[in-house]
C-alpha cells in the first residue's frame, strides 16, 4: 500500500506496517497524514500511537482470544487485530461500529479469508472481559502486559526505584503528552494567546514553558517566537549555560530544539553551529532558525568525524535509547533492547571522547540524553572524566532557577518524569582545564 489514504483507519494500519518494517513512527506519521483533514488526522495519529503504546496490553488479550501463537498470524492480520482491539478498549467508538469497519478495511485490503479471521477474533473480544486473569499477575507481570512496556526495561527500573515510581512511569508513557512551549518572544505569552484565542497555561516549576490546552500549536508558531519543546528538553536548555564569546557547537543538532532555545540566549555575541549528519533533519534545524530570526549555521556531519576544528562551548545531546521519551516514542520500547543500549553505549563513548578533543582550553562540554538508563547518563560521564582527567563536573548557577529535585549530588541534572508528568532527561557540564 503506498501514497496516501483517505481512510483515518487504513492510515493508521499503514503506520504500523511501516514501522513493523523498521521505520520510525514520528516521519512515517508525518509522510502519511499529510493529507488527511484534522479530524481524520487526530483520529488516525491516536489509533497508530495507541496501538504501538498499548501494543503488549493488546496482544496479552488477543492471545486469550486468538485460537493460535500471535506470532503465526501474517503481521498486517495481527495488527488490523490490535486497531480493532484498540477501538474496542480504549475509544468511544461503539463495538459494533469498531468490528465492522475493522473486518470491512480488514476485507479490503487483505480478502475473505483474513477478515473472517478478524470478524471472530474482535466478536470473541466484544463479549469478553479484557480484565480476566490480570488479579493474580505480579508486578513485572503486570507492569509488561497492561502496562505494556519490554519485561527486561521493566526488570531493571524495578532494580532501581520503587513500584510506585516505576509505576508511575510506566502510566505516564501510555498517555499521549501534552502540548508545551518554550516562550522565546519578547511579547508576553498572555497577550499572544488573548490575540489569537488560544489558551497558554503557564508552568510554574519551569522557566519559561507553558502548556497549550486545546488546539494544533502550528498557529501559535505562526505569530510568536517559540517551539515546541517539553519541560525536560527545555531544563537541558537552562541548566547547559553555555558562555557567550567564540564557537557554540552543538554537535548532534537535529531536530533543533534545543539548539533554538540556547541560540536565542547566545544571540549577537556567539558563532552558533548546528550540526548533524542527516541532511533531511538538518533542514528542519535551517527552518527553525529562520523562523525565529536565529543566526544559526547549518553543517552536515558525523559528530564522530567533525568538521568544525574547535569550539569554546559544544553540546553533545547524544543519540540514546529514549527511554525518558517513551510517551512521545512508543515504538522505540518494542526497537530497543539490551543488545541496542550497548552499542549506544559505545557509540556515546566514542562521540564524547570526539567533541571532547573540540573543545578549547578552558571551554566548556555539555553532554546529555533522554535516557533514564546509568549506563547512558552518569556512568557514561564518569568513565569519560577518568580516560579525559582534564576535564571536570561544573554545576551551574542557573541549576537554582529549576526544581531542586531535578539536580543530582554531583550537580547533574535528572528530570524523572514522575517528578513533573514530563519527559526524563539527563545533562551534565564539564569544564576542560586551561592547560591539558
Amino acid at each position: 500500500m503506498t501514497g496516501q489514504t483517505p481512510d483515518p483507519r487504513l492510515a493508521a494500519h499503514a503506520i504500523l506496517s511501516e514501522v513493523a518494517a523498521g521505520a520510525y513512527a514520528d516521519r512515517v506519521a508525518d509522510r502519511r497524514l499529510s493529507g488527511l483533514e484534522e479530524r481524520d488526522r487526530r483520529l488516525a495519529m491516536e489509533l497508530a500511537y495507541g496501538c504501538l503504546r498499548l501494543r503488549g496490553r493488546l496482544d496479552a488479550e488477543l492471545r486469550t482470544v486468538v485460537d493460535r501463537p500471535l506470532e503465526r498470524l501474517d503481521h498486517p492480520v495481527l495488527d488490523w487485530l490490535r486497531i480493532g482491539l484498540y477501538q474496542l478498549r480504549e475509544m468511544r467508538i461503539p463495538d459494533h461500529a469498531a468490528v465492522s469497519e475493522t473486518v470491512r478495511l480488514a476485507r479490503a485490503t487483505h480478502g475473505r479469508g483474513p477478515a473472517g479471521l478478524v470478524n471472530a477474533v474482535l466478536r470473541r473480544a466484544a463479549s469478553g472481559n479484557p480484565e480476566a486473569g490480570n488479579g493474580n499477575c505480579g508486578p513485572v507481570e503486570r507492569l509488561s502486559t497492561h502496562g505494556s512496556h519490554p519485561e527486561w526495561l521493566v526488570r531493571r527500573w524495578l532494580e532501581r526505584w520503587p513500584l510506585l515510581q516505576v509505576s508511575r512511569l510506566i502510566e505516564l508513557d501510555n498517555q499521549a503528552p501534552a502540548v508545551t512551549v518554550r516562550w522565546l518572544d519578547h511579547e508576553p505569552a498572555a497577550a499572544v494567546a488573548e490575540r489569537t484565542g488560544l489558551e497558554l497555561k503557564p508552568l510554574d516549576a519551569w522557566p519559561g514553558s507553558f502548556r497549550l490546552t486545546g488546539g494544533n500549536p502550528r498557529p501559535l508558531l505562526e505569530v510568536a517566537r517559540a517551539v515546541v519543546q517539553d519541560p525536560a528538553a527545555s531544563a537541558v536548555v537552562d541548566y547547559a549555560s553555555p558562555e557567550t564569546g567564540g564557537v557554540f557547537l552543538d554537535a548532534c543538532a537535529a531536530p533543533g530544539g534545543k539548539t533554538m532555545g540556547l541560540a536565542d540566549g547566545l544571540a549577537g555575541t556567539t558563532s552558533v553551529i548546528a550540526a548533524d549528519r542527516d541532511p533531511r533533519r538538518l533542514g528542519l534545524v535551517a527552518h527553525a532558525a529562520s523562523r525565529l530570526g536565529l543566526a544559526v549555521e547549518c553543517v552536515v556531519m558525523d559528530a564522530r568525524r567533525p568538521a568544525v576544528s574547535a569550539a569554546r562551548t559544544v553540546l553533545l545531546d547524544a543519540p540514546c535509547t529514549g527511554t525518558g521519551v517513551l510517551r512521545r516514542r512508543p515504538d522505540a520500547r518494542w526497537r530497543t533492547g539490551p543488545e541496542r543500549l550497548a552499542g549506544l553505549v559505545q557509540l556515546q563513548r566514542e562521540l564524547l571522547d570526539t567533541c571532547g578533543s573540540l573543545v578549547a582550553p578552558g571551554g566548556l562540554l555539555v553532554y546529555s540524553t533522554c535516557s533514564l538508563e546509568s549506563e547512558e547518563n552518569e556512568l557514561q560521564v564518569e568513565e569519560f572524566l577518568v580516560r579525559r582527567p582534564e576535564f571536570k563536573r561544573e554545576p551551574t548557577e542557573a541549576a537554582e532557577k529549576l526544581p531542586p529535585e531535578v539536580i543530582t549530588e554531583l550537580g547533574d541534572l535528572f528530570v524523572r518524569p514522575w517528578q513533573y508528568a514530563t519527559d526524563g532527561s539527563y545533562a551534565a557540564r564539564l569544564r576542560k582545564a586551561e592547560q591539558a
